[in-house]
């Protein structure tokens, strides 16, 4: 019997069918946001990627607070880290009601909190990068998922941020995000801020693996906007398949 097609596996919507009920149906409507989608990649079913998605279990935990207005975008790349990083939870950033859940974990002894915001202290990388959390602690990364200037906001109206150390980290290279448009090259998204820690404290093969979903995702979600498939594979897109690929016993 033939193999199912990738997409078979994933839930598809269109809309609002996702999104929580507090979020304004006005606010952050993005180009083909009625399209028909995976609830879980947010690319159109003929392009999922859902069997393709890796799973890289790291010594690290991030913690993303969600903007209102990026929780119904399919261009937000948070998603991606929660699917591809086991250790990665997403809290839903409101003014007025400070996630629960978050709070607990930053008051939880267990945990060593940083935050990683750009106008934090990059000379703080080479403290972190020794490992100051062993042998008890476990290091959690807080990511604020908005735009530049909702990021700001976020921090400045959450008090349960300021006590936090902030750690910036220095781009090695312009943002490949090419979805939205950039202000400045040094602009990362979230994903991208991820794949630059992972790639300072972390061997390797981790961020290039996250690198590389994260390059395969936005190749076919440009393809899907223009409505074409894509032609050619990436690179990138073999070093997934290898790393998903069942190893056989010899």
């Amino acid at each position: 019997m033939a193999a199912p097609e990738p997409w078979s596996r994933c839930i598809v919507t269109t809309g609002d069918a996702t999104l929580p009920r507090s979020v304004s149906r006005r606010s952050g409507l993005a180009r083909g946001y009625n399209m028909q989608r995976c609830t879980a990649c947010a690319l159109p079913p003929e392009a999922c990627m859902c069997a393709r998605t890796p799973s890289r279990d790291t010594g690290l935990h991030f913690w993303i607070l969600v903007h209102p207005e990026e929780q119904r975008k399919p261009t937000n790349t948070a998603r991606l880290m929660a699917a591809a990083l086991p250790h990665t939870r997403l809290f839903p950033w409101y003014r007025t009601t400070p996630p629960g859940a978050l709070l607990q974990l930053l008051h939880d002894r267990q945990f060593m909190p940083y935050l990683l915001f750009p106008q934090g202290d990059r000379t703080l990388l080479t403290q972190v990068q020794k490992r100051p959390w062993l042998p008890e602690r476990t290091p959690a990364f807080v990511l604020l998922d908005g735009t530049w200037s909702q990021a700001s906001k976020m921090l400045n109206k959450s008090p349960y941020l300021q006590g936090l150390p902030r750690l910036a980290l220095l781009p090695q290279s312009p943002s490949a995000y090419t979805l939205r448009r950039q202000r400045h090259g040094t602009h990362l998204s979230t994903i991208e801020v991820a794949i630059a820690l992972l790639a300072q404290l972390e061997p390797p093969p981790c961020s290039a693996l996250l690198g590389a979903y994260f390059r395969v995702f936005t190749e076919r979600f440009l393809a899907a906007r223009h409505g074409h498939r894509v032609k050619k594979c990436l690179p990138e897109m073999a070093q997934l398949l290898s790393y998903n690929q069942p190893s056989k016993e010899t």
